[in-house]
């Protein structure tokens, strides 16, 4: 079957002589509707930074949703036809894996029943956010889910939720989810600072109190003496020793910087001289548990349409147009990005 894969040149290819999944007594096998470009991990990926991916050929993507078309004889929590994301390829004789979402088929693994039955924690936790997605909700953004409920997640484990002022630094796909997840909250008191005029109109629609332009040196020195010594939270999507000492200018007494952006194997050195009292975390990486918990809330918002999660999407492509996508990413010119495994934009 047709799918994308990293070469030991850190170049995507696009190969059509990937096995077909074989599914196991627990798992389902899943036909692929689209997959988004991860622009944090497949990019990183692609550039030979993530360590973990460091065997190749190398199967890419893990933002896919799809359908159901089989299910093996010990599932129970899905069924034919069902909407599903997060379907993965294991590796095989040809092709290492990460994840391996950029197929035409994959396979999800029925957690629940897998746990019900016994099965040993460390050889089902991957299947935990494999999760069936309401039929109303379209392909699309149910593999924009993924980001969703991962950022909603690190907003619930830094305490958004308690937090009066909040600062997002950053207007690419990571700090509008970030944004989106604080209107799922109820948080109105948001103000993002970026780069991108198309996004930052982007934050205007997603319900941003303000949006700074950070081009605009006056208008970024007015709201830093405006919020300053007042913002209980700072998202930092970019994560630097520049845009963490950032932050810091914005908080309040005990205020939290919180870094979402920090690149696998980045070093920072902090000058900490002169810093009042303020806590600072880093949650870049997802937590399952909190992901699998993100699931409802983030259902619940779309399909009752407290904000447009279509406004994130910014370029749709067939598969065989995966160059312009990558390329879009690597460009800085696009949000997300998504890929129809079967030629149906």
């Amino acid at each position: 079957m047709k799918g994308l894969i990293v070469t030991a040149d850190h170049t995507v290819q696009l190969v059509d002589d990937i096995p077909m999944p074989e599914i196991g007594p627990y798992e389902a096998l899943v036909r692929i509707d689209c997959c988004m470009i991860c622009n944090g991990t497949d990019m990183e990926i692609l550039c030979g930074q993530l360590p973990e991916a460091a065997e190749y050929p190398l199967m890419l993507g893990h933002e896919s949703a799809g359908h159901v078309i089989r299910i093996g004889e010990k599932v129970r929590s899905f069924q034919p036809g069902d909407q599903v994301i997060r379907a993965c390829l294991p590796s095989n004789a040809r092709y290492a894996s990460s994840w391996g979402s950029f197929s035409e088929y994959g396979a999800v693994l029925d957690y629940a029943a897998a746990a019900a039955d016994g099965l040993p924690e460390n050889r089902i936790r991957g299947g935990m956010t494999q999760q069936k997605v309401d039929a109303r909700i379209s392909p699309e953004v149910a593999s924009l889910m993924i980001t969703l409920k991962e950022t909603y997640s690190a907003l619930v484990r830094v305490g958004a939720s308690r937090a009066d002022t909040i600062v997002i630094l950053g207007d690419g796909p990571v700090g509008l989810s970030m944004l989106y997840g604080c209107g799922v909250m109820g948080i109105r008191n948001v103000t993002v600072i970026g780069n991108h005029q198309d996004n930052l109109t982007c934050a205007e629609k997603l319900g941003a109190r303000q949006v700074v332009w950070a081009k605009d040196a006056a208008q970024l020195q007015q709201v830093q003496t405006e919020l300053g010594g007042q913002v209980s939270l700072f998202i930092d999507t970019v994560g630097t020793a520049q845009t963490i000492a950032q932050g810091r200018g914005f908080l309040s007494e005990d205020g939290l910087v919180a870094v979402y952006g920090l690149r696998t194997g980045s070093e920072l050195t902090l000058p900490l001289a002169g810093s009042r009292n303020f806590g600072l975390r880093f949650v870049q990486w997802p937590v399952q548990r909190q992901e699998y918990l993100a699931h409802e809330p983030i259902t619940q918002a779309i399909l009752h349409g407290k904000l447009d999660p279509e406004l994130l999407i910014s370029h749709r492509y067939p598969l065989s147009a995966f160059a312009e996508g990558f390329e879009q990413i690597r460009k800085r010119q696009a949000r997300k990005v998504v890929l129809y495994m079967h030629e149906e934009p």
